[in-house]
């Protein structure tokens, strides 16, 4: 039944169709990249997360292009971490009964927006964060199986080679082993050499592929911004989360009036609060805010609202709290589709990939965008490794010193792209600098894009 429920809200949408989203488009560039037999990092300029950029290398040799294949994935996983979040709670007694309504929150908050159906490297990431949870909290109660740490620290290592802040979930680890394990040093470096085993591996790939610079500065370096871009208005995005926001509010006011427990459970409620905090600390590391971001706080949500749907309030109130919650979360997911957008007025515009009209001349073609614009690429494929504008300046940002146009001359050395679309302005010091190269691009009827002579 809850498993019905959860289709029945998210489905429809997904078949209605979700206006394509510019950071769609961009993991399904690095997929199909990856699987025309380009390396991540060295010949793809973007800072999507290994694990992540080999899960969407995998559904475009399954699929191709394709944001339905995308969502249902994203569809799967929510599902996925649902099931396992209520399974561990269950399987180790965090409450006084057993029950399923710490997956029905999470499943009901998960649906809340398109947003969530966008199969993004957080969302990826969090399910290993939530796989590591038993491994971090069965310390105690599993005598000497202290190989589980190395396990529970190796799961918080793949969530970080899906999304690298997930790294700070490392701190939720060592606060588990200080609450659970016995020899609270040795604990803490078997899961710190779990969580450094996957980056050990991949860094030796990458030092025998000789890549290991890019992926120190596209990946290990890159995230860390710490400068919040929201893409939906503030008080828009406050509007979409007041829902899970209160929701939240009222399940930790209840957990103040919670009968003796057993000592661990009290504990684990001391972990999940911190699991809270961190969560709150991995947003503020995001370069973009969006409703979608917020997906990280969905296990500390769905944990929290056990006690406010057990607690000992009137079942009509509980019932009525319920139904509202319901009811929000399908009046904002379908305010489009029933005509609602005027009344409930959370303006997304800003993830979805803009119409180009001038982009729908050019199809099947290899195109270079020089500037942020993706939707270019939306029926054509990405020529050279110049995919994110913002690292590319690296080559593009220093056209003045010699071995910037040199990197460049190799780059196009290997692939033309047929289009170049030149929002930047550049051609005349490119055609300048690298004649051998820009010299046979020449003007369309389209402003600022040129095509390669024939």
């Amino acid at each position: 039944m809850l498993v019905l429920l959860f289709l029945a809200i998210r489905l429809p949408l997904i078949f209605l169709g979700i206006p394509a989203t510019a950071s769609e488009l961009l993991y399904m560039l690095v997929g199909e990249r990856m699987a025309d037999g380009f390396a991540m990092y060295r010949d793809i300029y973007d800072t999507t997360a290994p694990l992540s950029a080999f899960v969407y290398w995998t559904i475009d040799v399954i699929a191709g292009r394709s944001y339905l294949s995308y969502r249902l994935t994203a569809t799967f996983l929510l599902l996925f971490q649902a099931v396992m979040l209520n399974l561990t709670l269950n399987r180790h007694q965090v409450y006084a009964g057993k029950g399923y309504i710490p997956a029905l929150l999470y499943l009901l908050i998960g649906s809340l927006t398109f947003e969530f159906d966008m199969l993004t490297p957080l969302l990826i990431g969090n399910t290993f964060v939530i796989l590591s949870l038993p491994y971090i909290i069965t310390i105690s109660r599993e005598g000497f199986e202290n190989n589980r740490l190395f396990v529970g620290g190796f799961m918080v290592g793949l969530a970080a080679l899906s999304y690298l802040p997930l790294a700070l979930f490392l701190l939720v680890a060592a606060f588990g082993v200080v609450l659970f394990a016995s020899n609270t040093f040795r604990s803490f470096l078997l899961m710190l050499c779990g969580f450094a085993f996957p980056y050990a591996v991949l860094v030796t790939y990458y030092l025998y592929t000789n890549t290991a610079s890019y992926f120190a500065e596209m990946h290990l370096l890159q995230p860390w911004q710490f400068g919040i871009n929201p893409l939906v208005p503030p008080a828009h995005l406050a509007m979409a989360l007041a829902l899970p926001a209160g929701l939240l509010l009222l399940s930790l006011i209840s957990t103040t009036s919670l009968p003796q427990r057993l000592v661990f459970q009290g504990k684990f409620q001391q972990l999940m609060t911190v699991w809270l905090v961190v969560s709150i600390v991995v947003l503020i590391t995001r370069n973009e805010l969006s409703v979608g971001s917020f997906v990280i706080i969905l296990p500390p949500i769905a944990y929290f609202g056990e006690f406010l749907f057990t607690s000992r309030m009137k079942k009509w109130i509980l019932n009525l709290l319920f139904f509202i919650l319901l009811g929000g979360v399908v009046l904002i997911r379908y305010r489009q589709p029933l005509g609602l957008a005027s009344f409930v007025k959370i303006d997304d515009s800003q993830l979805l990939l803009p119409h180009n009209s001038a982009g729908d001349e050019i199809r099947g073609s290899s195109v270079l965008v020089l500037g942020y614009d993706l939707s270019y690429y939306e029926h054509n494929k990405l020529a050279t490794p110049y995919l994110n504008w913002q690292l590319s300046q690296r080559h593009f940002g220093r056209l003045d010193e010699y071995q910037a146009v040199y990197d460049l001359f190799q780059n196009f050395r290997l692939e033309t792209p047929e289009y170049i679309v030149d929002q930047a302005g550049l051609m005349p010091q490119l055609k300048h600098k690298l004649p051998s190269v820009f010299e046979g691009y020449e003007p369309t009827q389209t402003a600022a894009v040129y095509r390669k002579a024939r």
